[in-house]
Formats: structure tokens, C-alpha cells, sequence
């Protein structure tokens, strides 16, 4: 026997389900939205406000008189305005190489979680390239931000075409350097890509120390850093008949003085040299340690920084490196100051992958210990340049 609903219970039943199927839909719209909202503050992050972050320490890898030094009093006003948080908390630490600074600030990011930043020379990027064991940090962990470059040019009297009479002959090239794995290491290995059998002489720190080694008759070539007095060392050293033989880059800079001639980057000298023979990996190792040489300094943050705050730091690093006093600053000294992709771009060069990494320690390792026994030393300077 069948029950009869009244149609107004009826109707009271579908109005029920109507309203629960209105609330659902609306419950779930509106968690779309909020998941949207959430994601956009994930990719974007709210604006930074003075009260809204602590303190930033930046991590200086060098004393005040150092490049970097230098730089982190130029930049770090700019930046903390363009943040718009508190001024920095700047620590300089010591060490010509930028060691002690880099392994401080892995330190500080292992052991706290305080805010900090870190700018610092290539040399730290050298040093652990070379497997340096005061070295406790990885930097292709680090984020570039912004990075201020200034590569080198070799100079001396020395053929870069290998003979048959070179070859016979067994000469070396002597190279002025600072030690064996210093700056100077991409002109060593750029000789040896050459076949050219070099030969670093160590204690020379400064352009002018190495200039005199070379004037002197004590080493066959030098490197010299593309800075505002470059043209002036040229002009002395052509009037005694030593001649830029090429550049320690993958390109040459730009702007590049108009009285100013320079000699083809490196691998332009490779390429007609050694068109078949270049062993494996090492001419990208050669670019490896070029582009780490190059920088002056370059300013970091640690891996495990929010993508947010990353976006924030790069935008205002963008626009810290297109104001015209920093510019200015830049070019007086032979710099350039990038940004953005250039910049990453820039780091990405001197962070080889395992197997150029492996070709370079093998290369050094091979040539340490002959070096070692057969390099004439001079005396280092007391305060070394960096």
C-alpha cells in the first residue's frame, strides 16, 4: 500500500535540496578564490614595509678596503630604500679571498634564522672550485641578485703559435701570479689549452709588481685587470715592446673605450690555435674559472630563500643597477654592474657541472706538485690586492 506526500512537504523537500546544491556551489567557489588568493601571494608576496621584515645582515666577504667592501657601501643604502625595509646590518670579515666571509655566512644560515645576505668576490668561488680545504660552503646553492664584473687581460712577449722550434725547445712561460691558484689561474690554464708549458711565478699581488716582474726580464707574461688605468699600463708597456696578447672572457666587454685596442677574447686565440686537439672539458673549465675571476663581487642569498622575497631583491637590484651614480661609479673603475638574467646569467658561467668540475681538479692536480718544485717565488706584499 503505497504512502501519499503531500505536495507541499514536497516542495519543501526540493526547496531544501535547491538550497544545499546553492550553498555547496558557493562554498566551493569560494574556495577556488581563496586558493587563487593564496597561490598569487605565494608567486608574489605582500610589499615589504619597514616593520614587516627584521633587520637584513649583510655579510661582507672582505674588509672595508676591498672591492667588495667598497661595493656593500654603495649598495647596501640603495637597496634597503628600494626594499623598503631598515637599513643593513653590514659585517666585514677578513681575508683577501673572500674564505672567511662566504664559510660565515653558510654558518649563520646553518645555525640561525636570522635574515642575511652576502657579497662577495669570485676568489671564494675560485677557491672552492680548486678544492680548498678552508672551504665549507657550496655557492652554487647561493641565488645571485646582482653581480659587478671587470675581466683581464694577458700581456707580455710570448708567440701564442706553437711551433715546431716551441715544441723542440721544451720552453715554459712564466707567468707572474700572486700563488699557483689565485686569480691569475685562468691566464695559467689558457697557456697550458695553448700548449705553452706554463710556468706560474709567485708574489705578484699587484698590477705593478707584476708589471716590473715583466719589464724586468723575471716572467714572460702578466695579467692585468681592465680597469680606468689599463690604458696607461698598455701605453708603458708597448713603448718597451710587450703586446696584449688576449682576454681572459668568453666576450669583449662592452663599452669598450674607443682608444682603447684590445686584443681577441681567449676562445677566438683557442679556436685558430687548437682547432682539433683541445682536451676535454678543460676549455670549459677555462671559462669557469674566467667568469669567477671576473667578479668583483656579486650579491647572494642563501638556496632556501622564498621565492617572493627573491622576486623582491632581484626587482630592486634591477633597480639599483640602472640608477647613473652607480653607473658612473661602474664605468670609472672598468666595471659593469648587472641584473636580471644577465646577472644569473653571468653566475651560471662560473658554476661548472660535475664533469668540468672533475676535468679541472684532475688538470691541478697533475700540475701542482711539477709547479711547486720548479717555480721560482718571490716574497708576497703585505696586503695583497684582491
Amino acid at each position: 500500500m503505497s504512502t501519499l506526500i503531500p505536495a507541499s512537504s514536497m516542495m519543501r523537500h526540493r526547496h531544501g535540496l535547491s538550497l544545499s546544491r546553492r550553498l555547496f556551489l558557493g562554498g566551493a567557489l569560494g574556495s577556488m578564490a581563496a586558493a587563487a588568493h593564496a597561490a598569487d601571494d605565494i608567486l608574489v608576496g605582500p610589499a615589504a614595509t619597514p616593520t614587516s621584515e627584521q633587520t637584513t645582515k649583510l655579510i661582507v666577504a672582505g674588509s672595508a678596503e676591498t672591492p667588495c667592501g667598497t661595493w656593500a657601501t654603495r649598495l647596501a643604502p640603495d637597496m634597503a630604500k628600494e626594499l623598503e625595509q631598515p637599513p643593513f646590518d653590514i659585517t666585514f670579515t677578513t681575508g683577501w679571498d673572500g674564505v672567511t666571509g662566504a664559510n660565515l655566512f653558510d654558518a649563520q644560515e646553518q645555525l640561525s634564522s636570522a635574515s642575511s645576505t652576502l657579497l662577495v668576490p669570485g676568489t671564494a668561488l675560485m677557491a672552492a672550485m680548486t678544492g680548498d680545504s678552508r672551504v665549507h660552503y657550496a655557492y652554487h646553492r647561493w641565488l645571485p641578485v646582482l653581480t659587478i664584473c671587470q675581466p683581464s687581460v694577458v700581456v707580455g712577449h710570448v708567440s701564442l703559435h706553437r711551433s715546431l722550434g716551441v715544441i723542440l725547445s721544451g720552453k715554459t712561460t712564466r707567468v707572474a701570479v700572486s700563488i699557483p691558484t689565485g686569480p691569475e689561474l685562468p691566464t695559467l690554464l689558457a697557456f697550458d689549452l695553448l700548449a705553452l708549458r706554463p710556468l706560474p711565478v709567485s708574489g705578484y699581488a699587484t698590477p705593478d709588481t707584476a708589471m716590473a716582474a715583466l719589464t724586468g726580464g723575471l716572467v714572460d707574461a702578466i695579467q692585468l685587470p681592465m680597469d680606468a688605468a689599463l690604458k696607461e699600463r698598455l701605453d708603458t708597456l708597448g713603448a718597451k715592446g710587450f703586446i696584449p696578447l688576449f682576454l681572459n672572457t668568453d666576450a669583449p666587454p662592452v663599452p669598450t673605450p674607443a682608444d682603447l685596442a684590445l686584443p681577441p677574447a681567449f676562445p677566438t686565440i683557442l679556436l685558430q690555435e687548437r682547432r682539433t686537439s683541445t682536451p676535454a672539458f678543460l676549455p670549459q673549465a677555462w671559462l669557469a674559472i674566467a667568469s669567477a675571476a671576473s667578479l668583483k663581487a656579486a650579491l647572494v642569498l642563501p638556496l632556501l630563500t622564498p621565492p617572493a622575497k627573491v622576486a623582491r631583491w632581484r626587482r630592486a637590484a634591477e633597480t639599483c643597477a640602472a640608477r647613473l651614480n652607480l653607473q658612473q661609479i661602474a664605468l670609472a673603475n672598468g666595471q659593469t654592474v648587472l641584473s636580471g638574467a644577465k646577472c644569473i646569467t653571468a653566475y651560471g658561467m662560473a658554476t661548472p657541472d660535475v664533469n668540468v668540475g672533475m676535468a679541472f681538479r684532475r688538470w691541478l692536480a697533475l700540475n701542482l706538485p711539477r709547479w711547486k718544485s720548479i717555480s721560482p717565488t718571490q716574497p708576497l706584499p703585505p696586503a695583497p690586492a684582491q
